[in-house]
């Protein structure tokens, strides 16, 4: 099985896949460029320090949702998915007892933080209570975009995410002209609640109805993902509040935006696992193991020269868009740390695609999980060791040793494991 020519195959001959594949594509990149241009506007407005201050809050409030969500947003597509084929009156269950947990949990996040916010992060933390909100309002547009993806709603969730993402712009670009830092973090709650409230009036199929066994079904299956997900956070975002915690805010500020820019370069990496995955599901499903290993180890191939092309490209393009559109930002900082981040998201050209298409898909995501604890663990712990002996540069290093080896580590294991497959 040739998984590009089948997908190809399948967009032209069925309609409705083609359809929602290219709304989904349209959502992604624009829900995503929104947020990215939203950035932007901040970045060109704000002084370096206070980029640094609004990307420590973030970090910071990124690991609260994790908590708030943790993972039950994905396992709602799954659910919506499997009640809309097999039994439609759960279906009307699921956004209450979902919105019940993630509501639930979201207080208790939040009473957390406000009470021991002041201790972590100080003359900062007024800053943080600006985007509070958020905690309950990004995983319940998560668990909305579940439902609507479970019920192949692409066209409107794209649509959605469009006139959500211009209204923002426009709130974005004004208010922190207006207000400065603290309207570019309001903006923020604007955004997410502007697209939380689109999203209910499109959908407000519920039924207020506890459901125990639905509730313990979605939090089982969710607790995998959350685990993930608060690795992945300690394996490749924890880095933010490290520095912060050092009072290195502009280095903070030049950091993420690199972050930010080389993120969106791997979007179309990232669609691709999402395509990817039905057919490696279909293929290890139907027991064609040696199918599913010769893809893999062809992704690698692939994949991986691709990724050592990415490295120039991206280095050079990058400091050239950098020097003409912001050229604040192009400092001796900038050439410090554009190499080490450029090969860090480098091995996520391999990384995102093979992860989610092919490792996830063959039911194999308890592998990444545990090694993405234990990478997470590792980068935290170097990571404060290096910071104090080599200072920010020790953390970048650091960050692009760990990761490099934690994959390699994961692809050998999952190689070993698809081998025995094979054998059997």
């Amino acid at each position: 099985m040739n998984p590009i020519k089948e997908i190809i195959a399948k967009l032209k001959s069925n309609k409705e896949f083609s359809r929602n594949f290219v709304w989904r594509c349209v959502q992604t990149f624009g829900k995503q460029g929104a947020s990215f241009v939203i950035f932007i506007i901040a970045t060109y407005v704000l002084s370096k320090e206070n980029m640094g201050i609004y990307n420590y809050v973030f970090s910071a409030l990124y690991l609260l949702t994790i908590f708030a969500d943790f993972g039950i947003s994905t396992a709602t597509s799954k659910y919506v998915a499997e009640y809309n084929v097999t039994d439609k009156t759960k279906l009307k269950r699921v956004l209450f007892n979902t919105t019940s947990i993630v509501f639930v949990i979201s207080i208790v996040v939040t009473i957390l933080a406000v009470t021991f916010g002041p201790l972590w992060f100080g003359e900062y933390n007024k800053y943080l209570l600006y985007i509070l909100p958020l905690v309950f309002l990004a995983p319940l547009t998560s668990l909305y975009d579940g439902i609507y993806r479970g019920l192949k709603r692409f066209k409107e969730l794209a649509i959605i995410s469009l006139i959500a993402g211009g209204i923002s712009l426009i709130i974005a670009y004004f208010g922190t002209k207006t207000l400065g830092l603290t309207g570019a973090l309001l903006t923020q709650d604007a955004m997410y609640l502007i697209y939380a409230i689109i999203l209910a009036i499109r959908y407000w199929e519920w039924e207020p109805k506890f459901d125990k066994k639905m509730i313990v079904d979605i939090g089982r299956y969710s607790l995998v993902f959350g685990i993930a997900t608060l690795g992945y956070y300690l394996f490749s975002k924890v880095n933010i509040l490290i520095m912060g915690q050092y009072g290195m805010l502009k280095e903070i500020a030049t950091y993420e935006l690199l972050n930010k820019a080389f993120t969106l370069y791997l979007l179309p990496f990232t669609i691709l696992g999402q395509v990817l995955a039905p057919y490696i599901t279909e293929a290890f499903t139907l027991k064609k193991y040696l199918n599913v290993t010769n893809i893999y180890l062809k992704s690698l191939l692939y994949l991986g020269l691709l990724s050592v092309v990415f490295v120039p490209i991206t280095y050079f393009g990058t400091k050239l868009a950098i020097s003409v559109l912001m050229p604040q930002y192009n400092t001796e900082l900038l050439a410090l740390i554009l190499l080490p981040v450029t090969i860090t998201y480098a091995k996520n050209v391999f990384g995102a695609p093979i992860n989610s298409g092919i490792i996830v898909s063959t039911g194999h995501a308890g592998i990444m999980t545990v090694i993405n604890i234990i990478a997470g663990g590792v980068n935290v712990l170097l990571s404060i060791w290096a910071i104090k002996a080599y200072g920010f540069m020790g953390v970048i290093w650091v960050t692009l040793f760990v990761q490099l080896f934690f994959t390699v580590v994961l692809n050998i294991l999952y190689f070993d494991k698809l081998s025995k497959y094979g054998e059997a």
